[in-house]
């Protein structure tokens, strides 16, 4: 747990899964990411789904859902989808579901935002109906007709389940949601996804979604091929990366196997790589 403003804040370790090694680091050759990331005889690697949990102000807010597990068996293999632990995760700090008051999600590609739907008699259901549910309208519209290389990370069923949810507010561009929680958008992995900076006075965190998913894709060069427009990732991530040692932000990897949050610094080459590791 970690204190930021009136906000305490927890890393949620909700789901284990795989994705294709390739694919998580695009053009990087596979003997400089297979060190940070080993690979099994599918060329898949281990990846977490690590939702963030903010609590303070009279709210429970979440930060993406995860995979959840409303999946087939077939699709459970191909991914090597542990159970969902969002549930029991919320437990042991003494919430339960309808605790959660509102969910921002960070794009609605499915390991972000199927945590948020049960199955029941073949049809999804929410799991947190009474929340508040906050996503970018372009990446919402981005999700409903999905490009053709986005089909299959905007899965139909869980957009469509989305679109059903009662309490459903679509941002249009950069907002504070609440006191000391920012949104700001980035376009580079793929249409109006929104990043979320939680804001203190001495420090504050921000969760980098898939721009920056895990600390293996600090360095700006290393874009993923799920990223739509790799150039503007560059110079998104590059951006970000300054900002964040500048302003000595933690940064919050919603993906890495390992490590849920990292403190900055300059290299001898003058890159921005990781100083720390900070536990939530």
């Amino acid at each position: 747990m970690m204190q930021i403003g009136e906000y305490r804040l927890y890393s949620l370790d909700v789901q284990d899964f795989a994705l294709d090694g390739g694919a998580m680091f695009g053009v990087v050759p596979k003997v400089m990411w297979e060190k940070l990331a080993s690979a099994d005889h599918l060329n898949r690697i281990m990846l977490k789904a690590r939702v963030l949990l903010i609590s303070g102000g009279g709210r429970h807010i979440l930060v993406d859902t995860g995979n959840g597990n409303a999946w087939t068996d077939k699709l459970r293999s191909i991914y090597l989808l542990s159970e969902c632990r969002l549930e029991s995760e919320l437990k042991a700090l003494g919430l339960e579901l309808a605790s959660i008051t509102d969910v921002i999600y960070t794009h609605l590609h499915f390991d972000h935002v199927g945590g948020a739907f049960s199955s029941s008699l073949d049809r999804l259901e929410p799991i947190f109906p009474d929340a508040c549910h906050y996503v970018q309208k372009e990446n919402y519209l981005s999700a409903i007709k999905p490009n053709q290389k986005e089909t299959a990370s905007y899965a139909a069923r869980f957009i469509d389940a989305f679109g059903r949810l009662s309490r459903v507010e679509l941002i249009d561009g950069p907002k504070e949601l609440f006191p000391g929680i920012e949104l700001f958008v980035s376009n580079g992995h793929t249409k109006g996804q929104q990043l979320v900076r939680v804001r203190g006075a001495e420090r504050s965190l921000l969760h980098t979604a898939d721009l920056i998913p895990s600390s293996a894709h600090l360095p700006s060069l290393w874009v993923m091929g799920y990223d739509i427009d790799p150039l503007t990732v560059i110079d998104e991530k590059t951006a970000l990366l300054c900002r964040a040692f500048e302003n000595n932000d933690l940064l919050f990897f919603g993906h890495d196997p390992f490590h849920s949050a990292a403190l900055l610094k300059r290299d001898e080459k003058g890159s921005i790589v990781v100083d720390k590791f900070i536990p939530l």
